[in-house]
């Protein structure tokens, strides 16, 4: 299956919090802001910009970016966090996880919530494949894409020639150092 990212446009949001709404809806079963797997968050830029200047508002978004390397499940003493080869997706199995919050603590993105009342770890998984906050942003600024269609594939084919290009040039200073 061919691997698909969410993508956020934060200059199409207008922060409806439909995406939350169904986000919570699907994975709750009632709307928790609380309990949604993504966060949209509205910035009003007050500390770039000096008061008197009108500032642009802003949203921004917090969900798992369901890492290649994925620090989450490195961490979790139990083995709770696999990912679904079928969505690609981080998730969570709930007969594992005992709530120790490691994977909370050590997400660089600040991605992963806690369940007080089930005393488990939740986070973005995707909704299966075929996730809900897109299904219900109308202004699009929330896509499920192929890898390929977005910005970190090139980064990544970027860092991967020079990278390759860096080994060369160790290669080439080992062999003629000799």
């Amino acid at each position: 299956m061919e691997r698909k990212v969410l993508v956020f446009d934060p200059y199409r949001c207008t922060g409806c919090m439909y995406c939350m709404t169904a986000c919570s809806t699907y994975n709750e079963g009632n709307t928790s802001f609380s309990k949604a797997r993504l966060q949209i968050f509205r910035h009003e830029g007050h500390a770039l910009t000096k008061t008197n200047e009108e500032d642009d508002l802003i949203f921004l978004l917090i969900a798992c970016q369901q890492c290649e390397d994925a620090i989450c499940s490195g961490v979790c003493p139990t083995k709770a966090l696999k990912r679904d080869v079928s969505t690609g997706a981080m998730v969570i199995n709930r007969n594992k996880c005992v709530g120790c919050r490691m994977c909370l603590m050590n997400c660089p993105f600040g991605a992963i919530s806690f369940n007080l009342r089930k005393k488990q770890v939740f986070k973005c998984e995707l909704c299966a494949g075929d996730p809900q906050c897109v299904r219900f942003c109308k202004v699009e600024a929330l896509k499920f894409v192929p890898i390929e269609q977005t910005p970190l594939a090139k980064r990544s084919r970027t860092a991967e020639k020079v990278k390759e290009g860096l080994m060369e040039k160790v290669r080439n200073v080992t062999y003629q150092g000799g």
